[in-house]
């Protein structure tokens, strides 16, 4: 008897976690541009700030780049222009070797969209109200992060 109700136990435990271990972990770290502007890394540290305007500052409150009025990013300190921030909020930026590489911006779902990169997959989340800017400041906080030359060549 203490057999046949140790194999049921066995069997209810195994059954029930069971399915719990396959379960995979559908959010995946990823940056993001929050309501307020906060910009925060894949680990969730704090990386810079956009404002509504086009100001792109880094977490001390530095002007790193802005964006004008036709889309175009220009770096803060130097005036060079970076890249273009489409209407859409589509970014096209420019590497150092001289070719150049887009993200694209879906439509808001639940106020949030989402960046994809040329593969699509979503490099970054962005409030919908810096849609047009969020990219473009993602990818200058990265640049300056990592201490890349954010020409446009």
């Amino acid at each position: 008897m203490k057999k046949l109700l140790f194999f049921i136990f066995l069997a209810v435990v195994t059954l029930t976690a069971a399915p719990n271990g396959y379960a995979q972990n559908y959010k995946q770290p990823i940056p993001s541009v929050d309501a307020k502007g906060k910009i925060t890394d894949a680990e969730g540290k704090h990386i810079g700030w956009v404002t509504s305007d086009g100001i792109i500052k880094n977490a001390a409150g530095i002007k790193i780049a802005h964006i004008d009025n036709q889309g175009n990013a220009f770096d803060a300190t130097t005036g060079e222009k970076l890249g273009k921030a489409a209407k859409n909020g589509n970014y096209l930026y420019h590497v150092n070797g001289g070719a150049s590489d887009s993200l694209t911006v879906s439509v808001p779902m639940n106020g949030i969209c989402e960046v994809k990169d040329k593969n699509g997959k979503t490099v970054l989340l962005v409030h919908e109200s810096y849609k047009q800017y969020g990219a473009c400041a993602m990818h200058c906080l990265q640049m300056k992060n990592e201490h890349k030359d954010m020409k446009m060549k």
